[in-house]
């Protein structure tokens, strides 16, 4: 085997120091030969004694912050091996369940990550899925649950692209540089992955954001990298995923689909086009996202679904289960939802909020965990108390 001198050198030392620092019979040694000195240099002078006892402490000291340094570096460092064992094919059905009226997106997603997570390597993200639709279909939200499935210990970080519209808010992203305000919390983007390289990253609303954004993101897709302008240091992506969301080029990208989708290559570049054209967003960029998917406005009768699922979540807030909601509820909440359609079913869930809140009052008044809602012969929500 070919080594360089110098190499061989390098990683003896750092094995010996390991050795040092792992071997409890070496530090025992170590400890006598410390205090045989000190006890020799006392009786020599009083005034040696003390200095190289606390010269002694400082070394041990430091040795011990080097180790805790390097454990803390190893505890966080990707293990690939793990990431390509990964399953997520149990998620899907819950993906559903939770995201309603989008299952071809998130049985797409599903896939292209899963062999992503197979591939783990440095170098490469683990995936970037760009999300177009209406306000309010859940393109968020569905970030959020995969973040859940993949990283349960870990928290998304979600950066709401309203505010990064000016370029000096851009460069917060990766830090501002030593000597600035704020250098020493780092970059709102590059701090948490160097602190868990295991994230899911959303950028929200992307078409908000100033355009300088897009060039900064460049060699983050690329090469799942950069480097931290506040820390210099190296910041690893390829534990990632990402996620971009956009409100924008919507009537684009339905007009593509009227005559029959085509098929993924034809469409993903159709879909980059559309989105240069009506959202302004550079053609590189857009390269650089692996996939563009079209989250649509939901049926009626997903309307109604996410109305039951959003009643049964915001009551649950509350430690109350519905174990049943009258049937009258849901069209008065189909029909609302077309009132407000513009602005998605996000207004749907401030409007079933609405709706209840009286009723959550009246069971926490009676202490009441699971419930029955029906309509009174006055046209009000009432409660009932489930049976057990």
């Amino acid at each position: 085997m070919n080594m360089q001198p110098g190499r061989m050198i390098k990683i003896v030392k750092r094995e010996s120091h390991e050795e040092i620092l792992k071997n409890p019979y070496l530090l025992v040694m170590l400890a006598i030969t410390i205090a045989g000195a000190i006890f020799g240099l006392n009786k020599a002078s009083h005034v040696f004694a003390p200095l190289f006892f606390f010269a002694a402490l400082a070394g041990m000291g430091w040795l011990a912050w080097q180790q805790w340094n390097a454990e803390k570096a190893e505890a966080k460092a990707l293990d690939y091996t793990q990431l390509a064992a990964t399953d997520l094919s149990s998620f899907a059905p819950w993906l559903k369940e939770n995201v309603r009226g989008q299952d071809e997106t998130i049985d797409s997603i599903l896939a292209e990550l899963q062999a992503n997570l197979a591939l783990a390597t440095p170098g490469r993200t683990l995936g970037a899925f760009f999300l177009v639709g209406p306000t309010g279909t859940g393109k968020t939200f569905l970030g959020q649950l995969i973040a859940e499935a993949v990283y349960p210990e870990s928290e998304p970080i979600i950066l709401r692209m309203n505010q990064y519209k000016h370029g000096d808010d851009v460069f917060t992203l990766i830090g501002p540089p030593p000597g600035s305000p704020g250098y020493e919390v780092g970059g709102t983007l590059t701090r948490p992955v160097l602190e868990n390289p295991r994230r899911v990253i959303i950028f929200d609303e992307l078409e908000k954001a100033h355009r300088d954004l897009q060039h900064c993101l460049y060699d983050i897709l690329d090469t799942a990298s950069c480097r931290e302008k506040s820390s210099g240091r190296t910041v690893d992506f390829s534990g990632c995923v990402f996620f971009a969301t956009c409100n924008a080029g919507v009537e684009a990208l339905r007009a593509l689909g009227r005559d029959g989708k085509p098929d993924p290559v034809s469409w993903l570049g159709q879909s980059r086009d559309a989105l240069v054209d009506a959202a302004g967003f550079d053609r590189a960029f857009l390269a650089r996202w692996s996939a563009i998917y079209f989250m649509d406005e939901l049926s009626p009768v997903h309307v109604a679904e996410v109305a039951c699922l959003q009643l049964a979540r915001h009551w649950r807030t509350y430690g109350i289960e519905v174990k049943h909601a009258a049937p009258e509820l849901i069209p008065d909440a189909v029909q609302r939802n077309e009132e407000f359609k513009q602005y998605g079913v996000r207004q749907l869930g401030a409007y079933v909020q609405m709706k209840t809140s009286a009723a959550i009052g009246q069971a926490r008044a009676r202490g009441v965990k699971k419930v029955d809602l029906i309509v009174g012969a006055n046209g009000n929500l009432e409660i009932s108390v489930a049976p057990e």
